[in-house]
């Protein structure tokens, strides 16, 4: 059978040779002996001819056209002559074929490894039994434990950010290599000092790239006091659209003027209540359900943020007020900034599907049609797919917002009228960054906030100076910057630059950023999912450090 020696039905010719092949309906047999007559002891290293015994090995092979194989190998035992040597009889290694105990060939090893370093264990398991591989999720997970992990240099360029083993409860760190693009390590917390020993285990580093979290400043000042500490630019903006948003809610008041000012009838038209009319006898005008709910729960709020309010001005700390109110202490802050009871915008009504023939609907309920099986026959007969029950709904909340005959919308308005201090932020900085990209309207608000609220005004002027720095990499305007800003509303965030100055100097003067690492820990996060329970700290990080 020498002309089988060479093809792909045997794992390693130079170490074997092919006696039988044979098949049956759902696998491949293959009947194989070794080629070599002197063997080396694995003790000593001494060659041996002398023959103990034989026996029959069987090994699981690659498949082949969907077939399982398996390969039943004739293997030898040897006398070892030595005299001294610790093994008197030896079985004969196959290196290139089959580890020492294996059931499965070593190109069967590899390919399960690399099913199971894409996969996972059950996702793993499921793909390689389609392909005629035999391995249990548990069996793959070893597979990976027990893959050499790849040589890893020192990077010279570090990203570092933080992630969710549990949400909420337990953080890790990741560390990629910027250069190569490659996760190099996972850290169980995200602790100053884990990532400070970390950096001492591996010196050379020359820049780090993080975000603004005061952790991994201190762990890197540390562990690396020479490396070049790089602020993330996408951070930083982040942050100052945290500092709009906390000037917006100090001047809550200015922001509903500024509303009133470019959309009187808009407001109006929300703020007035409708009549409603449910078309039945002995219908009294009262709120619905749902709005005596709101009701009472705006009452709720009301009374919280009233105590918030005593409390405060009888001296108690918000620490204090948050744990005896009940409330997130972000939460009492922006309520005591906001200066009055911050009201709930309203939602945007949803698309109805019988929007489309609402002119239809409501010529037919202005003629004095209220049937809805009637109307749901003639909506069908036009070609439009609806039900009784939903045309039942639909009537029933036009009966509520619209009298019969009455020119007024079905709908509410989809704009609230008075913007909430993250829509004002979002704005404000869009306006700074993209002023074309704005709409007439938002335009309009812009423009009557800014002139009727000096204070955020400067504010958007000094948003609109450093988001141009961060474009130009300007590192010359960054102390003239911090001067300006210092007696702005954005001074609180122009102070916690000033004490982070190298970091954002840096970022400035350098390409690196965080977005690379922001998606290894997408995909970290892909890979933790899929482990269905199984993505335990060493897991990940062998997966994710392995060599794609």
């Amino acid at each position: 059978m020498d002309a089988f020696d060479t093809s792909p039905l045997c794992p390693a010719a130079t170490e074997l040779r092919v006696d039988v092949v044979a098949y049956t309906a759902s696998e491949l047999i293959i009947t194989a002996s070794a080629r070599r007559h002197v063997v080396r002891c694995p003790a000593c290293g001494h060659a041996s001819a002398r023959v103990h015994s034989r026996y029959q090995r069987t090994l699981g092979d690659l498949p082949w056209h969907g077939l399982r194989v398996r390969l039943m190998l004739r293997v030898r035992r040897f006398f070892c002559d030595v005299p001294g040597c610790a093994r008197r009889i030896f079985t004969e290694r196959l290196p290139n074929t089959a580890a020492a105990y294996a059931r499965r060939t070593q190109r069967a090893a590899r390919a399960l490894e690399e099913i199971a370093f894409a996969l996972g264990g059950r996702a793993g398991a499921r793909l390689a039994a389609t392909l005629g591989l035999l391995a249990g999720p548990a069996t793959l997970l070893a597979l990976v434990r027990g893959a050499p992990e790849p040589p890893v240099p020192t990077p010279r360029v570090l990203g570092v950010d933080d992630w969710a083993l549990r949400k909420g409860q337990r953080y890790g760190t990741v560390l990629v290599d910027l250069e190569r693009h490659r996760v190099i390590d996972l850290l169980p917390d995200r602790e100053a000092a884990t990532f400070a020993a970390w950096l001492a285990a591996h010196p050379g580093i020359e820049c780090i790239s993080r975000d603004r979290g005061g952790a991994y400043a201190e762990g890197a000042r540390q562990g690396a006091p020479e490396a070049i500490q790089i602020a993330d630019r996408f951070h930083l903006l982040q942050n100052l659209q945290a500092a709009l948003e906390r000037a917006c809610t100090r001047h809550a008041p200015s922001l509903r003027a500024a509303a009133v000012a470019t959309q009187p009838a808009l407001l109006a038209r929300a703020t007035t209540r409708k009549r409603r009319y449910s078309g039945l006898p002995n219908n009294t005008e009262r709120p619905t359900a749902g709005e005596q709910r709101s009701a009472e729960r705006r009452a709720r709020r009301l009374g919280r943020y009233d105590e918030v309010v005593a409390l405060r001005a009888a001296g108690v700390p918000k620490k204090q007020i948050a744990r005896r109110v009940g409330l997130d202490r972000r939460t009492v802050e922006t309520w005591l900034a906001a200066g009055e009871f911050p009201e709930r915008a309203a939602r945007a009504r949803r698309a109805h599907p019988l929007d489309a023939v609402a002119d239809y609907l409501l010529a037919r309920y202005d003629a004095g049609l209220d049937n809805a099986a009637q109307l749901a026959r003639e909506l069908q007969q036009r070609g439009c797919s609806c039900s009784v029950p939903s045309v039942r709904r639909y009537l029933a909340v036009l009966r509520r917002r619209r009298p019969r005959g009455a020119s007024a919308p079905v709908g509410p308005p989809t704009v609230s009228p008075a913007p909430s201090p993250r829509a004002v932020a979002w704005l404000l900085r869009k306006a700074a960054a993209h002023p074309d990209t704005l709409q007439e309207d938002e335009r309009a608000y812009v423009t009557a906030l800014c002139a009727s609220c000096p204070p955020l005004a400067e504010a958007r002027r000094i948003a609109a100076a450093f988001t141009h720095m961060l474009a130009s990499h300007d590192a010359n305007a960054l102390d003239p910057w911090l001067a300006a800003a210092a007696g702005t509303e954005l001074h609180a965030f122009a102070a916690g630059l000033r004490r982070d100055h190298d970091a954002v100097l840096a970022a400035l003067l350098f390409r690196w950023s965080n977005g690379q690492v922001e998606g290894q820990v997408h995909r970290l996060k892909l890979i933790k999912r899929s482990m269905y329970g199984r993505a335990s700290l060493d897991l990940l990080r062998r997966r994710l450090t392995h060599a794609a």
